[in-house]
């Protein structure tokens, strides 16, 4: 594969040595993508994957694209195009999403342990230090690797942009995606400036709509032009945040691959239901299931939560009744991962902000406080046996994840479906449910 970044090779190994490498590696067209693994004959047909309740498009496949749909488009407005187009829809399924997003951060692992997850679909990874990486040559070569393992593990094409920052990797990724010469890989050299000049000020990373007039009104219409702008003077004019990335476009590396995923602050569970409740019944059950799920991702992370709140409310476009929106909180005596607590306490909540006559659309449970599960401090009058509880938590993980999701779940969340999401389009949970395990006749 060509690159021209290969061209340049240079002839001091230490000035290579001396240098630390990032690549940014990015699947194309994630949800997309996912969709078509498990279907190939999908391959260069349009695929849009709509958002919760199916109401908007969230992502698309290049051909989408290049038809013309948007991020945002509402379903019922574009149906017609769809039949017309023979564009395929999706329901969100992020079951499939995230399970394969882990699946390719663990092929990432093969290559590096020092790996940041930035989102979803992107991972930042270090390269610097990797044996037999000695020189542009042998650091383009490796991007075509992890491009084929990926590809070949999991069924998923990514681009891999590389160079000696987290922004020049972003930019070397976009090139890498854009560009068919060079086959999903680039790597960009610091002092690539016609490469930069290219990049439109609006591409770069971290650079949003709103600040994207106000570097324009300075004459910086491209990455170039604020690699070339003073960084004290972008400093002053508008804060430390934009003069690193001066600095990183620059070749001078100001953020480092975090391996360490710091804590989060809050987890949110919150999803609209497939249609207007009043039934509080139905209502608690959805609160128990979003508990449940906010639940597992604490002991996921190792985590455990000082307070929760429930929020509840009407549609806001309702025409029948007025707006209304309320929340309630609640704070542990002490920080909490136990799935029947946060359900004892999420009900609790929503009594308090329930309302009896009126038609809700969406209801949410908030996980503040956060403290590390290892360090919580136990209450030495609590009446519950903390082992036995987290034994308990333990094995009822461990069969969902081996099982399948809910299929040992606290009755307090219902056996029907009468509150969920509409997802009529939904494919099935094929890495993540036995019974959803596609069948070779």
């Amino acid at each position: 594969m060509k690159n021209n970044s290969s061209a340049n090779i240079s002839s001091d190994a230490n000035l290579f040595d001396d240098r630390q490498w990032i690549a940014l590696v990015d699947v194309n067209n994630f949800y997309a993508s996912c969709e078509r693994v498990f279907r190939p004959e999908l391959e260069g047909v349009p695929i849009v994957v709509l958002s919760n309740n199916d109401g908007c498009v969230i992502a698309r496949s290049e051909e989408a694209k290049n038809l013309g749909y948007k991020i945002g488009d509402l379903f019922h407005m574009i149906k017609p195009k769809l039949r017309q187009t023979g564009t395929k829809v999706f329901s969100s399924n992020y079951a499939l999403y995230g399970d394969m997003s882990d699946r390719v951060n663990g092929i990432y692992q093969r290559f590096t342990p020092s790996i940041e997850v930035y989102s979803i679909d992107e991972s930042f990874l270090r390269l610097s230090g990797i044996e037999g990486v000695q020189n542009l040559e042998t650091l383009t070569e490796l991007g075509h690797r992890i491009r084929r393992m990926v590809r070949r593990h999991t069924g998923l094409p990514v681009c891999v942009g590389i160079s000696t920052t987290k922004t020049l990797a972003k930019v070397a990724n976009r090139v890498a995606k854009k560009d068919d010469q060079y086959g999903g890989v680039f790597v960009f050299e610091p002092d690539n400036k016609a490469q930069l000049q290219q990049i439109l000020i609006e591409d770069v990373w971290g650079i949003s709509r709103r600040l994207t007039p106000k570097l324009q009104a300075l004459g910086i219409y491209s990455a170039l032009d604020l690699a070339s702008a003073d960084p004290k003077r972008i400093r002053s004019g508008f804060n430390v945040v934009l003069e690193r990335m001066v600095h990183e476009l620059n070749g001078i590396s100001c953020l480092a691959v975090d391996e360490v995923v710091p804590l989060k602050k809050s987890i949110i569970v919150s999803r609209g239901f497939g249609r207007y409740l009043s039934d509080l019944s139905l209502i608690q059950q959805a609160v128990a299931a979003h508990a449940t799920r906010a639940g597992e991702k604490l002991r996921g992370q190792q985590l455990a939560a000082n307070k929760l709140s429930v929020s509840l409310r009407t549609s806001p476009h309702g025409k029948d009744q007025i707006y209304y929106k309320n929340s309630f909180s609640i704070t542990f005596t002490e920080a909490t991962d136990e799935t029947s607590l946060l359900i004892k306490a999420a009900e609790h909540c929503l009594k308090k902000v329930y309302r009896e006559g009126l038609q809700y659309q969406k209801v949410g449970i908030f996980l503040g406080g956060l403290v590390g599960a290892q360090g919580v401090q136990q209450n030495i009058f609590a009446k519950n046996d903390v082992k036995k509880s987290k034994a308990l938590m333990s094995v009822l993980d461990d069969l969902n994840r081996s099982h399948g999701r809910d299929t040992v779940r606290f009755a307090a969340s219902g056996m029907n479906d009468e509150w969920k999401m509409r997802q009529k389009m939904i494919s099935p949970r094929y890495t993540t449910r036995w019974s959803d395990l596609p069948v070779v006749e």
